[in-house]
């Protein structure tokens, strides 16, 4: 339902109801135990948040990061959910770590999406700071060429 909050007026209302039902969907999974639902819905919600960016064409979402982090959370959350009825046995605090993991997992997608995001605005603004982007690249690799033929000289002597 956060993606309800983040859509314009126009959007607001279909998301809302494709959101609820996605929630729905969640719960009948999860309490069914299939792990098919959960796809199904992972799609829905990546659908509510094509529908935002349809329907309000903002220019750069910053909300892609967190929503792909939320999407991978709830899907790495539900699978261990369903994972969880069906162990054997597992050692003291394995389920606390497995969120844990699954935590660390959705901050590491957060903050690579964060700077994609950043280097694509980046790169639409233009300037100078491309310009020495670029210019830091273009020496990095002529560097790694420069360390590419010593080493390649080198074992052949």
């Amino acid at each position: 339902m956060w993606l309800a909050s983040v859509a314009g007026s126009d959007a607001r209302r279909a998301v809302s109801y494709v959101g609820a039902v996605a929630v729905l969907g969640l719960v009948v999974s999860l309490a069914s135990g299939r792990f098919e639902g959960v796809v199904a819905v992972l799609a829905v919600l990546g659908g509510c948040y094509a529908v935002i960016l349809v329907i309000d064409d903002p220019p750069l979402d910053g909300h892609a990061a967190v929503v792909g982090a939320g999407l991978l959370a709830i899907g790495e959350l539900a699978h261990l959910s369903l994972a969880s009825r069906t162990a054997v046995t597992d050692e003291a605090g394995g389920d606390a770590r497995h969120v844990a993991r699954i935590a660390v997992l959705a901050l590491a997608a957060m903050a690579v999406g964060g700077v994609v995001l950043a280097l694509v605005d980046l790169v639409r603004t233009g300037g100078i700071a491309v310009e020495l982007i670029g210019a830091g690249a273009a020496i990095a690799a002529v560097g790694l060429l420069t360390l590419a033929a010593r080493d390649a000289r080198g074992g052949q002597s």
